[in-house]
């Protein structure tokens, strides 16, 4: 690390505020947009996208869980605006600012903080993770999520399982799109972080 960034932790920290705050920002609008391009869509929510879930999870790995999960939490209440589905009230928590923040437990496997304020470059922090690790991350980012979304289809939509187990149908039922999704995200995120990966590395 530099002299200059061990002198100035409260400069850096401001620094990484207002990058990760610009990022993610960005995020949310990316996922929004990506979001609108279906592959296909399920009866009662969920569907398969043009890897919207990709920057929500680049910022937690970018800038760490915290910021994941917030910046997540954020994109999923704009998805209700957005797309609003619920059956009941707390259906909404659920289904939105929780299972859409829980993407950023994938910042669990970001580069330590230290490291990360060190690089500037946002791109580069990405490449500094081993791939296998990008992997780990994209699916405990997507469990994640998708156990948030079990555990309301179990709890609000049992009465759509018919004579079938509520948990059984809740877990088909959300990983048939949740898989999809993480498989596409994790073609483009393994290529693009061994993109930015510094040689050496």
């Amino acid at each position: 690390m530099s002299s200059q960034n061990s002198l100035n932790p409260s400069t850096n920290q401001m620094r990484e505020t207002i990058l990760a705050t610009a990022a993610g920002g960005m995020a949310i609008a990316l996922s929004s947009v990506l979001s609108l391009v279906k592959l296909f869509a399920m009866p009662q929510g969920g569907s398969v996208t043009a890897a919207s879930m990709l920057p929500i999870l680049f910022v937690a790995l970018a800038f760490g869980p915290a910021w994941g999960m917030g910046i997540g939490a954020v994109y999923g209440l704009l998805q209700f605006v957005i797309e609003p589905y619920s059956a009941h009230w707390a259906s909404i928590i659920l289904d939105y600012p929780l299972a859409f923040g829980l993407l950023g437990l994938a910042g669990f496997f970001a580069l330590p903080k230290a490291t990360r304020l060190e690089e500037r470059q946002i791109l580069r922090r990405l490449g500094g993770i081993h791939w296998p690790m990008v992997i780990v991350a994209v699916v405990t980012g997507m469990l994640g999520r998708t156990i948030s979304h079990v555990i309301s289809g179990i709890v609000f939509y049992a009465s759509y399982a018919g004579d079938q187990n509520p948990l059984i149908y809740s877990l088909v039922y959300n990983l048939s799109y949740m898989v999809p999704e993480a498989v596409i995200t994790l073609i483009i995120l393994v290529p693009l972080a061994a993109v930015f990966r510094k040689k050496g590395n």
